[in-house]
């Protein structure tokens, strides 16, 4: 069975039309079971070719008799072309359209020397001959096939442990219904119904902006990175994100779910190669036409002596043994393997190439907050400025009006400190529960936020960026005890200051320590202040670090990262030159993740980091990150072993049969043994990690 570009089936036969009615089924969980039905009634007609084929291996044909030798001749050939016509046939179908592209593919080699080998013992059998090697012919069809349900088998499973992931990370839509904000799912949502988005979160449904404007990124959608700026009456796309402000969206109907982009994402991962694999598929290219060559030598060298039997037999051994079905497998299987193994832990590799790029990883940079920290910091002090004409209590409503249209974690713990402090019903945002709501919302990642709170014009964010926005007389930070601090402008005149403590994960040293032990380099770049990122870095023993980053010094720090050496103790081969990985869980960690060898978005992490990530850990857990890292180490290495074995058993076997000493039965044997090899030695990546 095969699938045309429009997505049409074509079945080789009536059996196969039949079988697939049976277990034919969408996904990869069709594919599995469609190459399982193949497989298994190829492998029972192979067994009755090699059941008779023994009988000419044990005893000599004349002591069979001539009954023996012709039905059981003939029992072999109706054997073998249906096992052809079921396994090789399609192989020539794709072999065909690659020579129509000029080029010759695995399965060219693989078609042709199956058709050689039961091609050259049809013909003895149509003569009455007595060489028969139509189990060579059979076993290389059944061992490719072999290795191809084995490699869908290992998607389904990847699919299937995803799921759980999958469910974790779907999304909801904040609904206003009458008077209560509802968490629905977007199939929940109905067409009409108000739909509020915070900066930085992805866009859930399709709709009409009713309120507020925001750029709106959608290189997902559309492959555009610049932002798109929107307003009230623009269109946005599920799937988008308001990466700047806040925006109420009249919704419109279909969507595609973070559930559903995973997934997505999980098929590209093993649609994508890794650059070792491409390699190997140039490298394969060129030994397809080399081997044809020296088969073809083989041919008319021992002709040329005057032994064409011989010659021929020697080409076929040497078509038979080199079948390149290990090195086929060799990278694939492995990294799909591991693709599976990350997604049991619920770790998303967008990619072969991503997975490839963790194994040279030798340095690590981490965000602050919601990374290295809990993310869920608390208001521990709430400071309002001397002489202040300006009510304390409406200071404190106003600024969690405005952090209510935010998704920042010290926007939340402002709103949920005004809360506490105001007698407020819990809610998802402020607005539900008081008079004050919050328009005209914008964002500055790394900065701030602004916005109109009855009429006044409210500003909550870093000292530096209420300077940059004309507001005078803002003090120092009252906290030097490495605590954070949001404060509070009220038309354009300082009012309050949020002192905000967030506790470092529990793991968090640990995680240093052990990527240390990886021989890999630690470094902090976070927004924060100076006084605040130092703690947590000396409290981490991490090598460096950067604070006061803006989201546009972010990925210049990850890109000088990538350009110093590495400042560690030993070099692994594995390694190359050495990458960077930046892990981070926030809007302004977008452009650093992106800028990275290797982006990680981390835990809860907003949908841009997300969009902008080659990794995504949707545990909140920070050993996940040397996991990943020793998972990616040991799936390289798994691979380079494959390879080398791959290489350098094909060349060996293909030199004995260029000489004449190995039979093609033999030769299929010693090609299926390197295969199993290679299965064998990729499936210990099954096996917990070294």
């Amino acid at each position: 069975c095969e699938s045309t570009a429009a997505g049409e089936l074509l079945f080789c036969c009536v059996g196969c039309v039949i079988v697939f009615r049976v277990i034919g089924s969408a996904g990869e969980g069709g594919r599995a079971d469609w190459y399982l039905a193949k497989l298994g009634l190829a492998t029972l007609l192979s067994g009755n070719v090699m059941m008779f084929q023994a009988l000419f291996y044990f005893w000599s044909p004349d002591d069979l008799g001539p009954e023996i030798l012709r039905n059981g001749s003939w029992i072999m050939l109706a054997c073998s072309l249906a096992v052809y016509a079921l396994l090789g046939v399609p192989m020539l179908r794709i072999a065909g359209r690659a020579a129509l592209r000029g080029r010759l593919s695995l399965e060219t080699l693989i078609g042709l020397g199956a058709l050689a080998a039961i091609g050259f013992s049809a013909v003895d059998t149509l003569r009455g001959g007595r060489q028969f090697y139509y189990d060579s012919g059979t076993m290389v069809l059944v061992f490719v096939s072999l290795g191809q349900y084995l490699d869908a088998e290992s998607r389904r499973k990847a699919m299937a442990a995803l799921s759980p992931a999958i469910e974790r990370a779907r999304r909801t839509a904040r609904v206003l219904r009458g008077k209560i904000m509802h968490s629905l799912t977007p199939e929940q949502v109905q067409a009409g119904e108000h739909v509020e988005v915070r900066g930085g979160e992805e866009i859930p449904v399709d709709g009409v902006v009713i309120e507020g404007t925001a750029d709106v990124h959608e290189p997902m959608l559309s492959g555009e990175w610049r932002p798109r700026l929107v307003k009230p009456g623009d269109f946005v796309s599920a799937g988008a994100t308001a990466s700047d402000g806040a925006l109420t969206i009249q919704a419109s109907g279909g969507v595609e779910t973070l559930a559903e982009r995973v997934e997505r994402w999980a098929h590209e991962a093993r649609l994508r190669k890794a650059p070792i694999e491409a390699l190997v598929d140039r490298v394969v290219s060129l030994f397809i036409p080399a081997v044809a060559i020296v088969a073809l030598l083989s041919l008319l060298i021992w002709g040329l002596k005057g032994s064409w039997s011989t010659g021929g037999l020697a080409a076929l051994s040497v078509l038979v043994v080199a079948c390149p079905c290990a090195l086929g497998i060799a990278t694939p299987l492995a990294t799909t393997i591991a693709l599976w193994r990350a997604s049991t832990r619920g770790n998303l590799i967008r990619s072969g190439a991503a997975l490839e790029a963790l194994s040279t990883i030798r340095r690590v940079a981490f965000d602050k907050t919601g990374t290295l920290t809990q993310g869920r910091p608390q208001v521990r002090e709430f400071i309002a400025a001397a002489g202040s004409n300006f009510p304390h209590g409406d200071t404190l409503h106003y600024a969690a009006a405005i952090e209510a249209r935010a998704s920042h974690p010290f926007a939340r713990a402002i709103v949920d400190y005004a809360r506490t402090h105001s007698n407020l019903a819990p809610d998802d945002g402020l607005q539900a529960t008081t008079t004050l709501a919050a328009v005209d919302v914008r964002i500055t990642p790394g900065g701030g936020i602004a916005g109109q709170v009855n009429g006044h014009t409210v500003l909550a964010g870093s000292r530096c960026w209420l300077a940059q926005q004309g507001v005078a007389g803002v003090p120092a930070p009252a906290s030097a005890t490495g605590d954070s601090s949001v404060m509070v402008a009220i038309d354009r005149v300082y009012q309050a200051e949020f002192v905000l403590e967030d506790a470092l994960r529990d793991e968090a040293c640990a995680t240093v320590t052990e990527l240390r032990a990886l021989d890999v380099s630690c470094h902090v770049l976070s927004g924060d202040q100076t006084h605040v990122v130092a703690a947590l870095a000396h409290q981490l023993g991490c090598i460096s670090f950067e604070a006061a980053l803006s989201p546009a010094e972010k990925p210049v720090k990850v890109l000088a990262l990538r350009q110093s050496p590495a400042l560690t103790q030993r070099r692994f081969a594995c390694h190359g030159s050495g990458g960077v990985a930046m892990v981070g869980d926030g809007v302004n960690d977008a452009p650093a993740l992106a800028a990275a060898t290797v982006g990680i978005a981390f835990g809860a992490a907003a949908d841009l980091a997300r969009n902008n990530a080659d990794v995504v850990v949707l545990r909140e857990d920070l050993h996940e990150i040397p996991r990943l890292l020793i998972l990616a180490r040991r799936t390289f290495r798994i691979v380079r072993q494959n390879l080398a074995w791959a290489f350098g058993y094909n060349t060996i076997g293909i030199i004995v049969a260029a000489f004449g000493l190995l039979r093609p039965v033999i030769a299929a044997a010693a090609m299926v043994l390197s295969s199993v090899f290679v299965v064998a030695n990729s499936m210990r990546l099954q096996r917990a990690s070294e």
